[in-house]
């Protein structure tokens, strides 16, 4: 991308997530996420992953899509693109700084668009189907030719936001939302600084991360699902990445 050589990242960023959806819809890429649903090991070729069937000639992304949220470092600044309810958390000095909002459906900037794209909402989802208001593929509320890109019904345009790297920053959480049902940012900034102290002193800088993750999952996956309420039983994925070496 030529906004991306020029350095113009929140630019780069958009146009990302925007080619994204149009390359979903090329024979090229229909054919490639096709092999994601069937199971090889059916001749008629309509077995799916965890039960999800899909026929051959099925347009994979007009039904299934995902939330995306990418970050781009420079030796200065974060740069942020966030589409759907997966989130990013700065600490700075130990105090969590959000780096995106979560895309809902009854965000009041959010129904707008929704509404004004002749969808509505409904028990907070979209048409009473999808709970988030933006992502990557979900094709059939992207299907209004008179309206661009960003007006559509679901949206895959992410929302930008940058921050200063100073000697303060210290570490990002980028998260799905299975983890934010159960831990404030804070709390998620807290955890982390907490455990890599305690992995510090027990085995020097040669902790890993994903260990740090793993005790968090240990701690908000619920064990038993009918007494949780739901919560940590959703999807459960997470990176943290350490800036000017604080953790």
């Amino acid at each position: 991308l030529k906004s991306y050589k020029d350095a113009d990242y929140a630019l780069a960023l958009k146009e990302t997530f925007i080619k994204m959806d149009e390359l979903m819809k090329t024979p090229m890429v229909k054919k490639e996420l096709q092999k994601y649903t069937n199971d090889k090991n059916d001749e008629g070729g309509m077995g799916g992953i965890a039960g999800f069937t899909m026929g051959h000639d099925a347009d994979i992304a007009n039904s299934v899509g995902c939330t995306a949220w990418v970050c781009i470092l420079t030796k200065d600044e974060v740069i942020c693109a966030n589409s759907g309810d997966s989130r990013a958390v700065l600490c700075k000095k130990g105090t969590a700084v959000e780096m995106s909002y979560d895309h809902k459906p009854e965000n009041p900037e959010e129904k707008e668009r929704i509404t004004k794209a002749g969808g509505f909402v409904e028990e907070n989802r979209v048409k009473g189907m999808l709970n988030l208001s933006r992502a990557l593929g979900d094709l059939e509320y992207k299907l209004d030719p008179e309206l661009a890109v960003e007006d559509q019904m679901i949206t895959c345009v992410p929302d930008i936001k940058k921050e200063k790297i100073d000697k303060n920053t210290e570490f990002l959480i980028i998260a799905c939302d299975g983890i934010w049902d159960c831990l404030t940012n804070q709390e998620a900034v807290d955890y982390v600084k907490e455990q890599a102290n305690l992995f510090k002193k027990k085995s020097g800088s040669s902790y890993k991360l994903s260990f740090i993750i793993e005790k968090m999952f240990d701690k908000i996956i619920a064990e038993d699902i009918a007494a949780s309420g739901g919560l940590g039983c959703d999807n459960m994925t997470c990176t943290i990445i350490s800036i000017n070496d604080k953790i």
